[in-house]
């Protein structure tokens, strides 16, 4: 059984409530749930929505244009969302004898699925005020009439009254982020408010683990990250792509003195400020290349919410193992999206931190050493001073402009990142995940993508169709290259899917794993999208 229902109002009506109410119910009975909501840039009086994909089945997630039930507060509600959405039952409740609608919306969508007021009253008690709570309980208790004489008979009870399982908690991504990279020892975030990255703020500043700055702009968030993280704390920020261009600098900084952080990328639709509270998959060319002077960050992607427990917590290690800069990539509907998550499916990782400075009579900061990593210290520590610098240096760190001097320093920089691979490509970790590798046909995705695309293979009759997802762009496992070539034969067709209009994923892939070759002639077709809102099941098609 899988349900979507979609709270929809003017800005300000609190249509948020009304979802996360009872997205915390359901959630409270173990049912697998994904939500999302959606809001002009254009804040005061336009249309705000919030959706529930609900299934009684585990991790059965999904993402549609069907929307089963429609609480809509006003008329623009229906007008505006009927050209992109498909909407099978509405409820107007723009007339309704109720001062708080999201309430009222809320207390609608609890008899549509069954569940009894008295399951709720203590939860509101708990939820509202005492200033509001009365009154709160008088709309919960007003659905009746209202449904009986509007829109009842268009719709049958649905019954998710059971508790299926043990509880689990409702979460949203940028919430994941923050608190998974707390337990993950991050204790410095520096940031400016910029959607969708803004509500990493609201979590880090809740926890006492980490001191939190915020600046003027991104030019001063991310220099003051690199002096955190250069007095040894274990450091990240977090931005979207119009200031995540004035931190370039930093990066290509932080490339040189090998101050290393991490860096949380939440992408939005662009080119600039473009379309600033919708989603879209724009940035992956420039982080792989963002910066100058042979500048090559790391760059990975989770594509579950389980996983970005792990990844966070990796990304954190990788910068300082390698004493390089992460950046970690996500998108708009990734960051504001809630799901459901069981606590005891996220197992920790050990926090792995940078080569410790051992006794010396000269400490070399940049030493060449075999494996391109030096050894670090904070500075103040006795013996043990260096220097950190922008300008090219010599391994003490002091500035020096001679060529031979420049290519081993050059070389080092380039190296580790062979040493990277060699370290982590390993029989435990792989940069990408195949699922099913018999498969004659594979979606090619990265992301929460994979979330829409799972559900359309379980639900397609074709079983030689699965997929590849990408988890590190930057250095690329040339590993999925080698599975390619050897299973050319078996393989019909690639077919990328991504949310931007050049294909950069696919442009990635195609370079990395040398696919232009006329043995692959006809194999590759891809899926993009560029309207501003996500790929719904609806518009997957393997035909392309």
């Amino acid at each position: 059984m899988r349900v979507s229902i979609w709270f929809s109002g003017a800005a300000g009506s609190w249509v948020n409530t009304s979802g996360l109410l009872l997205g915390n119910l359901l959630a409270s009975k173990w049912y697998t749930i994904l939500a999302d909501k959606e809001y002009a840039s254009i804040i005061k009086w336009d249309n705000n929505d919030f959706f529930l994909y609900i299934s009684d089945k585990p991790n059965e997630y999904f993402i549609s244009k069907n929307i089963d039930y429609f609480f809509a507060y006003d008329d623009y509600a229906v007008t505006k969302n009927q050209k992109i959405y498909s909407m099978k039952n509405i409820f107007n409740i723009k007339e309704a004898s109720a001062k708080y609608k999201n309430v009222f919306a809320f207390w609608g969508a609890l008899k549509i699925f069954g569940i009894s007021i008295e399951e709720w009253e203590e939860f509101l008690a708990k939820t509202f005020s005492w200033e509001t709570l009365e009154k709160n309980i008088e709309d919960l208790k007003l659905w009746y009439n209202h449904i009986i004489e509007n829109c009842w008979d268009a719709c049958s009870i649905i019954n998710f009254s059971k508790s299926v399982s043990e509880s689990k908690t409702l979460m949203f991504g940028n919430e994941c982020i923050a608190k998974w990279a707390l337990e993950a020892g991050m204790n410095f975030y520096s940031a400016y408010p910029m959607t969708p990255a803004s509500s990493l703020i609201d979590v880090i500043t809740e926890d006492s683990r980490a001191i939190f700055f915020q600046w003027e702009d991104e030019i001063a968030v991310s220099m003051s990250m690199l002096g955190a993280k250069m007095a040894g704390k274990r450091a990240m920020c977090g931005t979207s792509g119009g200031w995540f261009a004035l931190m370039t600098e930093s990066i290509s900084f932080s490339n040189q003195a090998e101050i290393w952080w991490v860096y949380v990328l939440a992408q939005r639709d662009g080119p600039s400020t473009g379309t600033p509270t919708y989603t879209w998959q724009a940035d992956l060319a420039y982080a792989l290349n963002a910066s100058f002077g042979d500048t090559f960050p790391i760059v990975l992607a989770p594509s579950t919410f389980e996983e970005w427990y792990n990844l966070i917590w990796t990304a954190l290690n990788w910068s300082d193992i390698y004493q390089h800069p992460v950046i970690v990539l996500t998108d708009k509907q990734f960051s504001e999206w809630y799901i459901a998550i069981d606590p005891k499916n996220l197992k920790s990782a050990e926090i792995k931190r940078w080569k410790l400075v051992q006794w010396s009579e000269w400490y070399k900061r940049y030493e060449l050493t075999n494996d391109w990593i030096s050894q670090w210290t904070t500075p103040g520590t006795e013996n043990w001073e260096f220097i950190a610098t922008s300008y090219e240096h010599d391994e003490y760190g002091a500035t020096n402009e001679d060529p031979e001097i420049k290519k081993a320093m050059q070389n080092k920089r380039d190296q580790k990142l062979k040493t990277f691979v060699q370290q982590e490509f390993t029989q435990d970790f792989y940069g990408y995940e195949i699922i099913n590798p018999n498969a004659e046909k594979f979606f090619v995705t990265y992301w929460r993508n994979r979330y829409v695309l799972e559900d359309y293979i379980r639900n397609n009759s074709d079983k030689n169709l699965w997929l590849i997802v990408i988890k590190v762009f930057q250095p690329f496992d040339l590993r999925l290259k080698t599975f390619l070539e050897q299973n050319n034969n078996q393989i019909q067709s690639l077919i990328f899917v991504e949310m931007n209009a050049s294909g950069q994923l696919q442009r990635l892939v195609t370079e990395q794993c040398v696919l232009n070759q006329p043995m692959r002639e006809g194999k590759l077709t891809n899926h993009r999208k560029y309207t501003l809102y996500p790929i719904f099941g609806e518009e997957i098609d393997i035909n392309l």
